[in-house]
């Protein structure tokens, strides 16, 4: 138990945090205003309540708290809040039409087949976030956005200002994962729980992710970064009319910042995607910026309505009288649908429903919700 608490500690107290992770309420201010301005641009299809505030959360996280969105006046039943345009949201024909690695997302998901929709949408998330980071590395040192044509390319990367938002490191926004612990960690408090199995599948599916993108991506990122290609095995004489072979998962040095930017992906997509329907039964798993702001409740106080041709238009609006001042809620999951039980939201969203301390705290006092107790006889 002593060891469980030590382990629990350190995962409340939390680890260091990536570039993006200031909590300062300035500067996130800055950014959530940046994200406002950008999704109203180019486009006469969005819109934001000016009743709509972004400010911290009422709901717990960790240490660092988290963010949300507000009423900033009172709003009636049935007033839209938010509309926004597929255009501004992360799918994946982004990753298929991605002009550097669109081609080898559409060969893995070929490849691959049902379920790899996430895995190409999170390798497009990690690359589109590490060339951010080559660009403000680069500012940093005195570069200009015109120096050159890479520097031009840095300046317009289309989701910029949402990716500046994300939870790409632990504690950033509140966040937290299974995704984010060491292995040890993992062993340590989940072991024998509810829970251990999805942790440990996922993590594993990771990993796995991670070999594979970075055939695909770290030469892009290379590129960017004017760094020399590791040198490549002989694949032998190859006929003029032969194509280049596609590039494979292999045990190759995993470039360098790729394992966390793949991790910091997937804990974006496994904990604010929304699977929205787009056809009589297709359904499209999106990143939709803003939307992901409001906290979880079961019990939500907006409603969310695809519109348009291919679910082109997210429109979301109070589903009830909201007084200034109250936070707004979406409901990610029904917390009486059986397939979603508290240990899996914690698993796929980072948190337990309802619940304001410490999820490690639980664990560690081995709670129902993680572990089955053995009834007396």
């Amino acid at each position: 138990m002593k060891l469980l608490a030590c382990v629990a500690y350190f995962l409340v107290a939390g680890g260091p945090c990536n570039a993006f992770s200031t909590t300062s309420v300035g500067s996130a201010q800055i950014r959530y205003a940046d994200l406002k301005d950008w999704l109203l641009s180019g486009t006469d299809d969005s819109f934001i309540s000016p009743k709509l505030d972004i400010r911290p959360s009422t709901r717990g996280g960790l240490a660092t708290g988290g963010y949300g969105a507000f009423a900033g006046e009172d709003i009636d039943e049935g007033e839209i809040l938010l509309k926004i345009p597929v255009a501004k949201c992360v799918t994946l024909q982004d990753a298929l039409e991605d002009l550097e690695c669109g081609p080898s997302f559409a060969n893995l998901l070929k490849k691959a087949g049902p379920g790899s929709d996430t895995v190409v949408i999170a390798g497009y998330l990690a690359k589109e976030y590490l060339l951010l980071k080559e660009f403000d590395r680069r500012i940093s040192e005195g570069a200009t956005a015109d120096d050159d044509s890479e520097m031009r390319r840095l300046a317009n990367i289309k989701f910029a200002a949402y990716l500046r938002t994300l939870p790409w490191g632990r504690g950033v926004n509140a966040q937290e994962h299974v995704l984010f612990w060491k292995d040890e960690d993992v062993d340590a408090l989940l072991e024998g729980s509810l829970a251990y199995k999805d942790a440990t599948e996922t993590r594993a599916t990771v990993k796995m992710a991670t070999k594979v993108l970075n055939a695909i991506i770290s030469p892009v990122i290379r590129k960017a970064r004017a760094e020399e290609e590791p040198e490549s095995k002989d694949e032998g004489f190859r006929f003029p009319w032969q194509q280049e072979p596609e590039p494979e998962s292999s045990d190759e040095e995993i470039l360098e910042g790729l394992e966390d930017a793949v991790r910091g992906a997937f804990v974006i997509m496994l904990s604010r995607s929304f699977a929205e329907t787009v056809g009589e039964n297709t359904q499209e798993d999106r990143l939709e910026p803003l939307l992901d702001m409001l906290q979880h409740s079961n019990a939500p106080n907006t409603e969310c309505l695809v519109k348009g041709d291919g679910g082109s238009i997210v429109e979301v609006r109070a589903s009830k009288v909201i007084t200034s001042g109250d936070e707004l809620f979406n409901r990610y999951k029904s917390e009486e649908d059986e397939n979603m039980p508290y240990h899996k939201f914690f698993t796929r969203f980072g948190f337990v429903p309802g619940v304001v301390e410490p999820v490690a705290d639980l664990i560690a006092a081995r709670s129902t919700i993680f572990f089955p107790q053995r009834a007396e006889i």
